[in-house]
Formats: C-alpha cells, sequence, structure tokens
C-alpha cells in the first residue's frame, strides 16, 4: 500500500485555493478529482442521521439546535470521518437550516475528511505551502545563511531569498529571520575581531 498522506499532503494546493469572504477554500469538486486521479478507488459517505420519529435526515442536531454534517473519506482502507457544522454566509452556526446550506456544509466536510489523509491540510493549519515543502524551503534557507561567510554574502542570501520568505508561515518566517539575525551578529562580531 503506498503512503496515501505522503503523496497527498506533498502536493501544492495554493493554486486551487479560493477565497470567499476572508476565507480560503478548495472546491469539493476538485479536491475530490484530485484524489480520484491518484487513487481511483477511493469513496465517501456523507452519513445519515435518525431524528426522534426515525426519520432519515443528512444533518444531526445538539442539544442547543446547532446542526451538523458528517462525512467519511476512504482511501486505500484508511477513512476518516470528519464533523462539521452548517453555517450561514458569514460562517456562523445556524439552528434551522434550508438545503442549500446542509449541502454546502456537507461539501465542506467533504474537503475536510479529504484533508485528513493530506491533501490542502494546510490550508486548514493556516498556511500556504504544504508543510513538507515549507520545511525543505525553510532548511535550505537557513543553511543559506549559516553558510555565509562574510556580511556581504549574507545580505546576498537575503535577497535572493525575499520572496520565498514572504510565503513562509509565520512560525517558519519567524525561525528564519531568528536565524539571519543570529548568522548577521556572529559575522559582526568576527569582523569586529579581526579589524
Amino acid at each position: 500500500m503506498s503512503n496515501v498522506w505522503s503523496t497527498l499532503s506533498r502536493f501544492d494546493v495554493s493554486a486551487e485555493v479560493q477565497q470567499k469572504g476572508r476565507f480560503d477554500y478548495l472546491s469539493w469538486a476538485w479536491a475530490w478529482a484530485y484524489v480520484k486521479e491518484k487513487y481511483p478507488t477511493a469513496t465517501f459517505e456523507k452519513h445519515i442521521f435518525r431524528d426522534n420519529q426515525d426519520n432519515p435526515l443528512p444533518f444531526m442536531r445538539d442539544t442547543k439546535g446547532h446542526t451538523y454534517v458528517a462525512v467519511t473519506v476512504t482511501i486505500e482502507d484508511l477513512a476518516h470521518t470528519e464533523i462539521h457544522y452548517v453555517m450561514d454566509n458569514k460562517n456562523q452556526s445556524v439552528t434551522h437550516p434550508d438545503g442549500g446550506q446542509v449541502n454546502k456544509a456537507l461539501q465542506r466536510c467533504l474537503v475536510k475528511a479529504i484533508a485528513f489523509h493530506g491533501l490542502g491540510i494546510n490550508v486548514y493549519a493556516g498556511e500556504d505551502l504544504p508543510m513538507d515543502l515549507e520545511e525543505d524551503d525553510t532548511d535550505s534557507i537557513i543553511r543559506d545563511f549559516r553558510s555565509a561567510t562574510t556580511l556581504e554574502s549574507i545580505d546576498t542570501a537575503w535577497r535572493s531569498h525575499a520572496a520565498d520568505i514572504g510565503k513562509l508561515s509565520k512560525s517558519s518566517k519567524l525561525q528564519v529571520t531568528d536565524e539571519f539575525k543570529n548568522a548577521k551578529a556572529s559575522l559582526k562580531a568576527s569582523a569586529e575581531e579581526t579589524a
């Protein structure tokens, strides 16, 4: 069995990320098409619940009336289930959703269940690059800073990586910036000792 997580989490979904208001999301149709291209036997199930009169419903309610849906995605015999609340157009939970709101919640839930397999997980982590790719980029940038031997070469390294640094997550950006400052301070101290 291939490593589904390794395959899907490494794919850069940034070109497919769409924005609605202030929120980023992946199209369910694109995400499912990509999964099926890689894993033709993948399946998903939209869960059906029963109300207190035994009617089948595509959603459930908690004791406060908030509504949720659930979807399970199975890829190569590995199943991940996600529960997602039904929301309005402001991403606020609704207690009496209409059919359109339930349908949208099911599609969002599908994409999140796919993310548990790796595809687009970085979108939900607030990142804009696949996790492994960002880690590789961060390590490469830090190596360049550490290998600089002069103040001029470390400044050149910063300029050459500036665009990539701008794309990093906040935590990675802080890590890279700290490494740059430490390496530059060390080079300054060495230069002052030899002067």
